[in-house]
């Protein structure tokens, strides 16, 4: 039989608020970890500190003539999800399009990608802490590991909410495996 030391009052409460402030600065840390080994994707870097906020200089009402070809042009440039670069002509009115920046999209999909491999770091990370806080007999460590622990699953699914699927699967099989755990900790106590 597993023999228990007791904690009451002033210790309990004091274990408590040590258990809550050591379980912050334990999700500060692995955040920390993870985003020095393996930083998030940079604006800048991707796009080369480029900026395009591209529109015509004069409204249709100002002497510009509107140009159907140009117009297309654009909105395919948006349904590509692209930024559209304009050429003017010397009345500053849009010419031609002279490109559709991708930059902005590329560095949406570089976030997604590393957000999606990020999701299973935490994730994990995450569960490990909470099946040690499930088996550790120390109140303090539990309340650490198993507050860190649902706080860095909760952020990994936070982080990955775009996709959507991989989040649910992942998130029920957690849940799953946490509370077969839990279970059987708690028919330990029983005997």
């Amino acid at each position: 039989m597993i023999k228990y030391k007791k904690v009451g009052g002033r210790n309990l409460a004091l274990t408590i608020l040590l258990g809550v402030f050591i379980a912050i600065m334990v999700i500060i840390l692995f955040n920390l970890i993870v985003d020095y080994v393996y930083p998030s994707p940079e604006y800048d870097k991707i796009c080369n500190g480029a900026i395009h906020y591209s529109s015509p200089v004069k409204e249709l009402n100002n002497c510009c003539n509107f140009s159907k070809e140009l117009q297309t042009q654009q909105e395919k440039c948006y349904l590509d999800k692209g930024n559209p670069i304009f050429e003017y002509d010397n009345q500053g009115c849009a010419a031609t399009l002279k490109s559709c920046d991708m930059c902005n999209q590329n560095f949406q999909d570089k976030l997604k990608e590393y957000n999606r491999q990020t999701f299973f770091v935490f994730a994990g990370i995450g569960f490990i802490l909470i099946v040690f806080g499930l088996f550790i007999s120390s109140l303090l460590l539990q309340l650490i590991s198993l507050s860190a622990g649902a706080v860095l699953v909760i952020e990994a699914g936070v982080k990955n909410f775009d996709d959507k699927l991989s989040v649910i699967i992942v998130f029920s099989l957690l849940i799953i495996s946490a509370l077969y755990l839990a279970l059987k900790k708690l028919g330990e106590f029983k005997k």
